[in-house]
């Protein structure tokens, strides 16, 4: 039996395929342990007794992952908005503010989202002074392989900075916030019920971090798809060699 060129590469172009269904089921894997693991990471902070930071900023810094209180009040005058971040796939922006401790020294939180509509421009500025008490847990302030300089947005309160950045890389920290500012960031897991009612979600809201569950049903939606096509091509192919097999005579 002759085997045609057109069948080899049908063939491999099935291989082809499926090869790549599977290297996608095992992509979605790789991201159910990551899942998994971010929230058993989690879990860990949230059981663990937290660090109390009110006073002034501790000699050393507190150890990174470490749940915190930080307790203080808000600073009004100045705001940065990380940009292009989603929630439920609606574009806003993570709200960065600092919390001025009883010393003077202050520290930036990440405290929540905040929808809008470009990703970009918010305003916190208007909302009302309050006292901050904040839970969360450290994370180091480095600086950044691929900073992208921070941008001035027009704010509606007068003597106001709001600065739109993609993220808080330590050098335009240094550059933008007077110190002392600690060299550090606070990222809150919970949001007051009054800053809820201005709009702002916690960044660990459940929806907004997926179940590990689903990326294990779309690992077998791709391997299923793997199977469907290595099956199917090797019954089709199965099928056009029988058609072509000569038939015997009597």
């Amino acid at each position: 039996m002759n085997v045609r060129p057109g069948r080899i590469a049908f063939a491999l172009l099935a291989l082809l395929v499926a090869a790549t269904f599977v290297r996608l089921g095992a992509w979605q894997l790789s991201r159910a342990r990551e899942k998994g693991s971010a929230r058993a990471a989690l879990k860990w902070i949230r059981e663990r007794s937290p660090v109390v930071l009110g006073d002034s900023l501790p000699a050393t810094a507190p150890v990174f992952g470490r749940r915190a209180l930080l307790t203080g009040r808000w600073e009004r005058e100045r705001h940065i908005l990380l940009s292009g971040r989603t929630h439920l796939g609606a574009a806003g922006v993570a709200v960065v503010t600092l919390v001025v401790l009883r010393s003077g020294e202050r520290v930036l939180v990440e405290r929540g989202w905040l929808a809008a509509a470009d990703a970009r421009t918010a305003h916190p500025e208007e909302w009302p002074d309050s006292t901050a008490e904040v839970v969360g847990f450290v994370q180091p302030l480095d600086p950044s392989s691929r900073a992208v300089p921070w941008s001035r947005l027009d704010a509606t309160r007068p003597g106001v900075e709001l600065w739109s950045a993609r993220t808080l890389d330590s050098a335009d920290v240094a550059r933008h916030v007077p110190a002392p500012v600690a060299p550090w960031v606070v990222w809150a897991l919970e949001v007051p019920d009054a800053d809820r009612a201005l709009g702002l979600v916690p960044l660990d809201e459940p929806e907004g971090a997926p179940d590990p569950r689903v990326h294990l049903s779309y690992a077998i939606q791709w391997f299923s798809f793997a199977l469907i096509v290595i099956a199917g091509s090797i019954a089709l192919l199965a099928r056009d060699v029988s058609r072509e097999s000569p038939r015997t005579t009597r």
